[in-house]
Order: C-alpha cells, then structure tokens, then sequence
C-alpha cells in the first residue's frame, strides 16, 4: 500500500474541519431564522446534499484537479462572504410581525445548495492527491476525522460567544491552508486576508443584523446553545427575538396580558403555585393575584438572564426552573393549583413536546388545573388552526374530564377534572371582569358551536411519534405569506396522515420495490446505507432535541460524532483485503442495529453511542465496497459511491418529513429502517441465486 504524505492527510483533515464549521454555520443562519423548526433545517440539508452530489459527480473525471481546486474554494470564500451579508440584507424585516418565510426559503434554497456544490466538488478534487490508494475508505476516514474534530472545536467555540462571521472566516482560514498543496504563495496571501478579516468580524454581525431590523436599536446579541437571541429596542420598548421569532415584548397586549392571568387563576380555590411555559409576559399581571410562587420553566439560562434584565420588574416569588419538567415535577413533587401552557402554535419539536399526549399524561397528575392559549380568534380560525385547536382538544381530553372555554381574546381553555366555577376572592378587577363581560366570554352556546367546528376538522391525537400540531402549524406559517401554498401543504399532509389506514401496504411496496429494483447490489447498499443513516440521524436530532432542546447549540458534535464514527470505520476497512462474506456480516449487523435503536429511541433513550455506531458502519461499508467495485480510477469510484450515498441522504431528507414521519410516525418509521436493510440483506443472499436460476 502506498503510504502518504503526512502533510496531504492534514490538509484531507483540514478540508473536514472547515466543511463541518460551514455546515454548522449555515444551519444555524437558517435554523434561527425559520423560529428554530428542525422540519425546515431536514430541507435545508437537502438542499445542500443535492449540491454536493453534483459537485462530487461532476469533477470525478476532472483532468485539471489543481486548477478547479483553486478556483472552486477561492469562489466558494468570496460567495459564502456575501451570500449571508446578502441573506441578511435582502430578508430585511420592516415590520417585526411580518416574517418573509418563503422569500427567504427560497434564498435558502440557493445558498445550501451552491455551499453543497464547492464542498462536494472540493472533496472530490482533493482526492486526486491520493489517487493511487486502492480503496476509497482513506478519503472518507480522514474528512471524518476533520469533522470529529472540527465539530468538538465548534462546540467548545460556542462557550465563548464567538459570532457567525468568525466561524466563517475561521473556516476560509483553514480552506486558504489546504491551498499548500498547489500554490503556496496564493496560500499564503489568502491566509493573510481572512486573519486581517477575523478582528472585523464582530463589527460585520452586527452592522448585517442592525440593517434586517431597520427600525429598531440592537441591544444584545447572544448565541445561547438553545437559540439566537436578538435584543431590540424601540424609545422604551424592548423585543426579544428567539431564532427570527418575536419571543416577547416590554409592552405586551395588555387586554391579552389581562385575560389570560385572570383565566389562570379565575377558576382555582386557592393559588399557591403556578406553572407556566411560554410567553413571561403574564409573570408581572399574575403575581397581582399573590400567588406564593410562580415557576417559569425554561432551560435557554441566558434566555433568563435577558428576562431577568429587560423584562420582569420584580422577582421575588418567581422560580426560573433551568431543567426538564418532567423530572422537575417529579423530583420535587410540586402539585400546581394552574399550569399555564402559552405558545401553542409550535414551530419545533420541542415547542410540540409540550402538547403532546405524553407530556400531557405527566403534567395532569401535577396540576389541579392545566389552562391552554391557543392562537387564532373564535369569528375565524381557518382550516389550520382549527385542525390544530381540535387535536389539541382531543389530546387533553384524554386526561381531563371538564373543561370551560373562555372565548377572550385570546381564546382560553381551562382543563380539569374538578367542576370549574369563577371563584369571586379571585377577582380583583371587578371593572374589567364584570358580571356581563364573564357571561359573554363563558357562554356555553358559544362553547358547543365552537367544539362542533372544529371537532368536524380532521385531526389526529398529538404525539412524540404523531407530530400533527407541529405540520398544523407550518402549514400556518406559510400561509401567512402564501395562503395558496400553506392550505396546499396542509391537504397534503392530511392525505399522508391517512395513509396510516394502509402503512403495511406502503411498506410491502417499498420493501419489494428495493429489492427488486435491477441495480447492482453494491450500488443498492451505498444508497440504502445513505437513506437509512441520514434518516436515522435525523429522527436522533429531532428526539434528541425534544429530550434535551439544546440542538442549536450541539448539532456540530453530533454530527462530528457521527463523522468520527465514519472515520474509524473507514481505516479499519483499509487494515485488511475484504470479501463479500465481510459486507454479508455487516448487513447483519446494521440490520440488527436498526432493530435494537427502535426500541431504544421509542422510549426517549438517545445515547450518542448509536450516531457513533452508525458512522462507523457507514464508513466501513463504503470502504469495503470501493475495493470490492473493479473500476480503473479509484477516483472514479469513489466520485460515484459518494454521489449514491449523497443521493440516498438527500431521497431520505426530503421524504422523511415531507412523508415518512406522517405516514409512519417518527417510532414506527424507525422499525421501517430495520426493513430497509433486511431488503439488502435478502438481495446478498437471493440475487445471485436468481440470476444463476435465470
């Protein structure tokens, strides 16, 4: 075997390392302007995989590598400069509540998929330094190491607030080094512009964010490990922005702020402790009632301290609880006389953690009443947001006996199992809360109208697996700049949702279709190996985000892990000349993989064991298969294997939110990897047989 320069595998290593900051990088520019859905962040990676697979494919025959190597990654430095200068400037908010989502999706859409173009084609370009290797295993194992230790680096950077620029520009830093390799003059200028760059970088954020909020002052800009947040001021109003999305604001909507506290509270016998996640807002109108504590549940600390800071004027009967409230609740065994559920129009998983059956079935033995805001008015809800109201409805009822709806503004549900009469000690504003104004907003023929309407939508019950409310709300969101394309993505989703009726039949399909489909079987492995190990990284992220929430902050070491993974079982597939009796093992062994994490990750466990473990077969296949594919160029091969497995995780990124998670669910859809792979076991064991027959 031909050993390598030493210096040729730091720069491979390199490369990985830059390409993992400008993955990170790019997501979260995306991810904390789409209100932090991971749904839209599995498109975005889409879009970049496409771009990838073209460029890897394109440039495998390339005749002039150094060349294109060059003029690929000084283009890529210039266009990734301006494309979020660009993308920051050209989404600019004039007013707060207006949020240009489709404009800036399809600005997205562009960015992910040139950045996917110049690393996929650098990847490739970069491979020509080792053409004389005899497997493709050395490439992917050393770009793995790269994002292993460029993901543990970015983590660790995030702890010191270091802005999007830098990471930028510290990734152009490392790209400028590989430039050794072929021109060490223009490395070495390159790498001269980007560190005179780094100290500008600060100045750079904050000049790009102050001009997308035109009208407002940029009081504070701090990248948490939950979230971008953004502090503005108006004269003496301040706004907190949450990943693009007005979080709250100084100067609420007092009627609102009124109505929600009293209703809260209105209905209890006696108020000791109350629960609330969401919107802070109400903490100042609610402490007017004496309560003995008020717990505030959220894990963002700096997210708190900006609370703390600009937004609540006392804090003396608040308790900010900085963990899971399931384990808080039950640790400490607190019986709420009012949990308050706010932000009901969820955007994330986490965000639809809270309306979901099991968090439901935890909280309605902790609370004598769970009141719930829900978005839209009683006059007009529409198609989404009566779908959304009724699986909510739905949901909660599963725990709750009794209810009294509280047409307001905003509407109002108060859950119990208790009977619910206004408690008149309890109502301090008897100006405000009169008699005529309770009956009007209490009425019961308002309340049987109101639940014939929307329990004639079509809904399902919310759950970790089901996540109908979080595609309700999307479909929300895009409507609100297209009413055409969100009512349009609602009747599909709804068509996927009843697809459940016959998910075995869908099943069967795809299972005979694989197995039948007359591509080689080493072709079908690269593929199915990319479809199921993106799929699977993807249900981790989401799960792990619903468990934790902190996926903003540790989406690059996951995806290092991952990568390290990858890396380790890349070389070892190099260590030793392989058979198909090894690739017949490994199937097995995925195979069984996939079964063992269905049960594992049905039950919230995500130990970051399993996106280790899968790297690692993943990269051990795809060695193994490089050398078992007889091809003249090994850059030839590897071009093509990378592209399959690029095409396998882009099928799976689209697919897997668009129609996987709703015609499955997120469990069920987990089992279906198992039989994925089982497919291409079957085709190990029976194509050769067949065609010997035939």
């Amino acid at each position: 075997m031909v050993k390598f320069s030493k210096m040729k595998e730091i720069f491979f290593i390199l490369k990985g390392i830059s390409n993992i900051f400008i993955q990170s990088v790019l997501l979260r520019e995306i991810f904390s302007n789409f209100s932090g859905s991971e749904i839209l962040f599995a498109f975005i990676i889409s879009f970049y995989l496409s771009g990838s697979a073209f460029g890897s494919y394109f440039f495998r025959t390339s005749k002039k590598f150094k060349e294109h190597y060059i003029f690929l990654t000084i283009f890529e430095s210039i266009f990734l400069i301006f494309s979020f200068i660009f993308l920051r400037l050209f989404t600019n908010i004039q007013q707060l509540y207006y949020i240009p989502n489709l404009r800036f999706f399809y600005i997205s859409f562009f960015l992910s998929f040139f950045i996917g173009f110049f690393e996929g084609s650098r990847f490739i370009l970069l491979c020509f330094i080792f053409k004389k290797e005899k497997s493709s295993g050395k490439f992917y194992g050393l770009e793995g190491t790269g994002f292993l230790i460029g993901g543990a680096l970015f983590f660790l950077l995030l702890c010191f607030e270091i802005n999007i620029f830098f990471l930028i520009f510290i990734a152009l830093i490392l790209n400028s080094i590989t430039f050794f390799q072929f021109s060490k003059k223009l490395a070495i200028y390159s790498f001269l512009i980007f560190l005179l760059l780094l100290p500008f970088s600060g100045k750079i954020e904050f000049k790009t964010i102050s001009r997308k909020y035109p009208n407002y002052q940029i009081e504070k800009i701090k990248e948490s490990f939950y979230n971008k947040l953004i502090l503005l001021k108006s004269k003496n109003q301040f706004v907190l922005l949450s990943n693009g999305f007005q979080d709250f604001t100084s100067q609420p909507d007092q009627f609102s702020v009124k109505n929600i506290s009293f209703f809260a509270v209105a209905f209890s016998k006696k108020i000791e402790n109350i629960g609330i996640i969401g919107n802070p807002e109400i903490i100042d109108e609610i402490r007017k009632y004496k309560p003995e504590k008020i717990y505030y549940f959220e894990v963002d600390k700096d997210k708190v301290e900006i609370i703390k800071s600009y937004f609540l004027k006392d804090l003396k009967n608040v308790n900010f609880v900085l963990q899971d409230i399931g384990r808080f609740i039950k640790s400490k065994k607190i019986k709420f006389d009012s949990f308050i559920i706010v932000d009901t129009l969820p955007f994330s998983f986490k965000e639809n953690y809270f309306l979901t059956d099991e968090f439901i079935k935890i909280i309605s033995k902790f609370t004598e009443k769970l009141v719930v805001v829900l978005p839209g008015n009683y006059e007009y809800l529409g198609e989404q947001i009566s779908s959304l109201h009724s699986s909510i409805y739905k949901t909660f009822k599963r725990y709750f006996k009794k209810e009294i709806i509280a047409f307001t503004y905003p509407l109002i549900i108060i859950f119990s199992n208790e009977n619910l009469i206004v408690n008149e000690k309890n109502i301090y504003d008897r100006d405000f809360f009169n008699e005529t104004y309770l009956n009007y907003v209490l009425d019961e023929s308002k309340k049987n109208q109101y639940l014939q309407k929307i329990l004639n939508e079509p809904s399902y019950i919310n759950t970790i697996s089901n996540q109908f409310c979080l595609y309700s709300s999307l479909s929300y969101y895009f409507s609100q700049t297209s009413p055409k394309i969100g009512n349009t993505i609602f009747k599909k989703f709804l068509k996927f949702f009843e697809f459940r009726k016959i998910s075995n039949l869908v099943i069967l399909i795809i299972f005979l279709f694989l197995f039948f489909l007359p591509v080689s079987t080493s072709h079908m492995i690269i593929f199915s190996n990319g479809f199921t190990a993106f799929a699977f990284e993807i249900i981790f992220i989401f799960l792990f985000q619903i468990k934790f929430g902190f996926l903003y902050g540790f989406i690059s070491l996951i995806t290092g892990i991952f990568m390290a993974g990858l890396s380790k079982g890349s070389f070892l597939s190099t260590l030793k000349i392989p058979d198909k009796k090894i690739l017949f093992y490994s199937e097995i062994t995925f195979f069984l993989f996939y079964l063992i994490s269905y049960f594992s990750l049905s039950n919230l466990k995500v130990p970051l064991i399993f996106i280790f473990f899968i790297g690692f077969l993943v990269g051990w296949e795809f060695g193994i298969i490089s050398f078992l594919t007889k091809k003249e160029s090994i850059i030839d091969i590897t071009g093509k294997l990378y592209s399959i497995d690029l095409i396998g995780a882009l099928i799976s990124s689209i697919s897997l939110p668009l129609f996987f998670i709703p015609v499955f669910g997120t469990f069920s859809f987990l089992f279906f990897l198992s039989l994925i792979k089982f497919s291409t076991l079957l085709r190990l064991i029976f194509l050769p047989i067949l065609k010997y027959l035939l």
